[in-house]
């Protein structure tokens, strides 16, 4: 079982091990964007499909999606690409369900028996921990707000605790995904409270603490108690760029004004290793990623490259954001990419991504799922060989 060892991540022998891995984006936490479309949250995409199609339509596609769009094949094609460790997102929702604990110790056991590490990332916690579509948000961030909230939360990691607190290919846990919250007090005592919650189950695993507002600002960490917690970083700045707010930019170069390069990037990851070292902790990047733009130039790869190099040369551990998604969304999209012509995702004429399933899922079931296996998609190779020269 993985521990920390100062500024380090080290095996049951003691010897180190740097994570360097990828998430599984879009699949226990759906993303609208990775589907090709807008980013309806994941809660209410399956209230409309139940509107539209019967009560029983939100479990049926949950399943079929679930079977199609991630699988033991995937596994496979991680484990030969290279990877060591996946983080793996998932919806608290999903502990809710009848089997979901089951599902999620099968799932763990499966990267298990590749030899790839897990990182469980609650990535939507009850009442949601910031306002965007990735905690399943209608807008409104009602964990800081309801008690009722927070201490489902901790119940919940009591149960995942008390299920893998033996599992020796569990790296550790992520337990909340970009917390965005102004009262930093109350900010500071939950994640005391989980890791105390975490801790009377006798389990020993790593603890990642994310930084609060989108995994930035990682300050309070320094007042937590624990003797296993790494510090979690997202990277993605600047964000016009490797979102592609604004069409057109380049990197190395200038972004309202200010000039982004690899020396200006450095500085900022510095910041975050000198805090990681300051508080004698492992220094993990959750996410990291940049949208495609432009297959035969692939110049935005730079900043992959540029990227990895500064991690590598402060051993910082990683896992890219994502696995696979539909080619050409405006955010950081997929190692494996989809392109399809036959209508199931949709047209920018018509409606896309999961705006277009409502509408297609009784009549084209079988055509949405198996196109979503991953199969169809193509693996980006310029942004996998600036990867591979670092795994």
């Amino acid at each position: 079982m993985l521990k920390t060892s100062g500024t380090h991540i080290v095996d049951e022998h003691g010897e180190k091990i740097t994570l360097k891995g990828i998430n599984i984006g879009g699949w226990l936490m759906m993303e609208g964007y990775m589907l090709g479309g807008r980013n309806i949250p994941e809660h209410m995409f399956k209230k409309e499909l139940a509107r539209l199609h019967g009560k029983n339509a939100p479990l049926e596609f949950t399943k079929l999606f679930r079977d199609s769009y991630f699988s033991r094949e995937d596994i496979k094609r991680i484990k030969k690409l290279g990877f060591n460790c996946v983080r793996l997102p998932f919806n608290y929702r999903l502990l809710e369900e009848k089997n979901g604990l089951s599902y999620l110790k099968k799932t763990v056991r499966l990267f298990a028996q590749q030899g790839l590490y897990v990182i469980l990332d609650m990535h939507a916690a009850p009442g949601s921990q910031n306002i965007d579509w990735h905690s399943d948000s209608d807008g409104r961030a009602l964990f800081w707000q309801k008690v009722g909230c927070r201490n489902q939360y901790i119940k919940l990691w009591e149960k995942l605790s008390s299920a893998f607190k033996s599992e020796k290919m569990v790296a550790g846990y992520d337990v909340m995904n970009e917390p965005v919250t102004d009262n930093i007090s109350l900010l500071t005592k939950t994640f005391q409270t989980v890791i105390s919650a975490i801790r009377g189950q006798g389990d020993r695993h790593i603890i990642f603490v994310e930084g609060n507002n989108w995994g930035m600002d990682t300050d309070y960490i320094e007042s937590l108690k624990d003797d296993n917690l790494a510090v979690s970083i997202h990277y993605y700045r600047p964000v016009e760029y490797t979102f592609n707010w604004l069409p057109g930019l380049k990197y190395p170069g200038r972004v309202l004004g200010k000039l982004w390069n690899k020396k200006e990037m450095e500085k900022l990851i510095k910041d975050s290793v000198r805090f990681a070292k300051k508080l004698k902790k492992p220094l993990f990047c959750g996410e990291f990623g940049v949208a495609s733009r432009c297959d035969l130039c692939g110049a935005e790869y730079r900043w992959v490259d540029d990227v990895l190099s500064l991690f590598k040369k402060y051993g910082i551990h990683w896992t890219y954001w994502t696995y696979k998604s539909v080619k050409g969304v405006p955010l950081p999209d997929g190692v494996f990419q989809l392109t399809d012509a036959s209508g199931i995702i949709g047209n920018a004429a018509t409606k896309t991504g999961m705006d277009n399933f409502y509408g297609i899922y009784g009549s084209r079931k079988k055509d949405l799922f198996r196109l979503l296996l991953t199969d169809n998609f193509v693996l980006n190779k310029k942004l996998f060989a600036v990867a591979k020269q670092y795994l």
